[in-house]
């Protein structure tokens, strides 16, 4: 945790450090602008930036190595097909690793465009990948699994069924105001999903060819998306927070027992044949998890019922 905290703290200041700017002052009795970074500061400013790019492509290489030495011993198919928190850290740690190198390639053929965006989206992966490691704590845990399963489930239905409604009403308005090429149907898009945010202008409507038919579709739109699907979305989320919270002790220890086998995974076998790194037993020739229970209130998870101990 405090490595890959650290690791994010040095990608944090390497960014800071890259988009640094020298600023220009000007004078009114001066006939040229004055620096106000001089070539020092520049220069340290490099040196600083350099090291903590270096460090930072160590970390993607030394990770990437580790993701491929997992996906050798669970095989590929094994390795896609994870569920829970391992699906998390396995696609959040090969979206970040493939984002750092990716966004290197460009930066060697100076590509900076296309390093700025690859670089804006892989910052937030790697900070998403702090989520794989506040997991295993109880007080944490199972609102983490909470977002999960909302992102995954709920959002993941809402979307497919909007991008449905959002593709018909879009054809419609484009065909109802004449909108030109595919330029003008993707503006068609922008002005339904602005009134999905209940961001519309009433007179853009009104000012059309056909105005009622166009107020029409428009209120049609308000009510099917605004009203029914996002209050259907808030039903549905509701629904998953009970869900979650009845079994979240249940929840947060299977995804707890799911991180210690990934973990495993990335040792060697010789050591997990040690004694001393063993957190199972054998027990009539099968493995069990050996699991301390702890009666520490502080460790408690939020809002746990107690009947998820039975």
């Amino acid at each position: 945790f405090l490595i890959t905290f650290f690791y994010l703290l040095v990608f944090l200041g390497t960014t800071i450090l890259q988009q640094t700017r020298s600023e220009t002052t000007s004078d009114e009795n001066a006939e040229e602008a004055v620096l106000t970074d001089d070539k020092l500061s520049n220069a340290l400013y490099q040196i600083i930036s350099g090291c903590g790019r270096a460090i930072v492509i160590l970390g993607a290489l030394l990770k990437s190595a580790r993701e491929i030495h997992e996906m050798r011993t669970l095989g590929l198919w094994n390795y896609i097909n994870s569920t829970g928190s391992i699906f998390l850290e396995n696609f959040l740690a090969c979206s970040f690793c493939t984002g750092i190198f990716t966004a290197q390639i460009f930066h060697l053929f100076e590509m900076q465009q296309h390093e700025t965006l690859i670089l804006a989206f892989t910052s937030l992966i790697g900070w998403g990948y702090m989520f794989f490691f506040i997991m295993p704590f109880r007080f944490t845990g199972p609102f983490v699994i909470m977002i999960y399963k909302m992102l995954f489930n709920d959002v993941l239905r809402f979307c497919i069924i909007y991008i449905i409604f959002l593709a018909g009403f879009s054809q419609s308005f484009f065909i109802l105001f004449n909108e030109n090429g595919f330029q003008g149907y993707i503006s068609s898009i922008k002005q339904c999903f602005l009134g999905l945010l209940g961001d519309f202008d009433l007179d853009y409507y009104v000012g059309g060819k056909y105005p009622l038919t166009s107020v029409a579709l428009l209120v049609l739109y308000v009510v099917v998306i605004t009203i029914l699907l996002l209050n259907l979305l808030i039903a549905m989320m509701g629904d998953t927070y009970a869900d979650v919270k009845k079994s979240a002790k249940k929840l947060w220890h299977l995804e707890r027992a799911r991180i210690a086998l990934d973990l495993e995974n990335g040792i060697s076998k010789s050591k997990r044949d040690l004694n001393f790194n063993k957190y199972w037993v054998d027990i009539q020739g099968e493995r069990y998890l050996q699991v301390e229970q702890v009666n520490n209130d502080l460790n408690c998870p939020i809002d746990d019922e107690t009947n998820d101990d039975d």
